[in-house]
């Protein structure tokens, strides 16, 4: 439930309370304003749960702070295998065509929330789901001595990362009319950080051939 203290707040703030009121299936009700009630920045809403705490709104957004200076590889696809004759000084080998590969897989994304919070945390965090796809055209040649294998391959490169989320409607427990004890009265605070996540991040994509002996 959420209450909407001024008319001239409905335009400029919509962007901030429409993300928890559909989110939480809140439904619209208005008072009339009366002295020493919410004023021009202060929204009501009632959490689902009936208890005061943090709401996420649809500018709430996943900010990176610290990731591994390491990537990692992940070969999302591997072409036929050419093998360098014995007999030759060496070989000059591409594969000559093009080839899409398409990826996508989940990445133990993990979120840790110390406080009570209501929102869609997954969606703002990013690369919850890493999926897209890679077009090359390995027309390029590699270089190989006598016995050397190669082979054409797709590659992702992905990176650990961790980091908060920053913007909330925060609240004091305090409620917006006596009558109703369990619509508490909010303020949006959108430099206000809580949580913390980590997941991988997609790097880049390309395609190269693996060599081998």
């Amino acid at each position: 439930m959420r209450f909407n203290r001024k008319a001239s707040n409905e335009k400029t703030n919509r962007r901030r309370w429409l993300a928890p009121a559909l989110s939480l299936g809140l439904a619209p009700l208005v008072l009339l304003a009366s002295p020493g009630t919410a004023s021009a920045d202060t929204w009501c809403f009632t959490p689902s749960d009936h208890t005061p705490h943090i709401l996420t709104g649809d500018t709430t957004y996943a900010k990176a702070q610290i990731q591994d200076r390491k990537t990692w590889q992940d070969w999302v696809w591997r072409g036929p295998t050419f093998r360098c004759p014995w007999n030759v000084p060496s070989c000059s080998y591409a594969w000559g065509q093009s080839q899409t590969a398409g990826w996508k897989w989940s990445v133990g994304l993990k979120i840790d929330v110390s406080i009570p919070v209501v929102g869609k945390l997954f969606e703002a965090t990013p690369s919850y789901e890493r999926s897209g796809s890679t077009t090359t055209s390995f027309t390029y040649t590699v270089t190989l001595r006598p016995g050397q294998f190669a082979q054409p391959i797709s590659v992702v490169e992905r990176r650990w990362t961790q980091g908060t989320y920053v913007g909330a409607f925060r609240t004091d427990g305090s409620v917006c009319d006596a009558r109703h004890p369990h619509i508490y009265r909010y303020w949006w605070d959108g430099s206000y950080q809580f949580g913390k996540w980590q997941t991988n991040l997609k790097v880049l994509d390309y395609g190269t051939y693996h060599v081998w002996n």
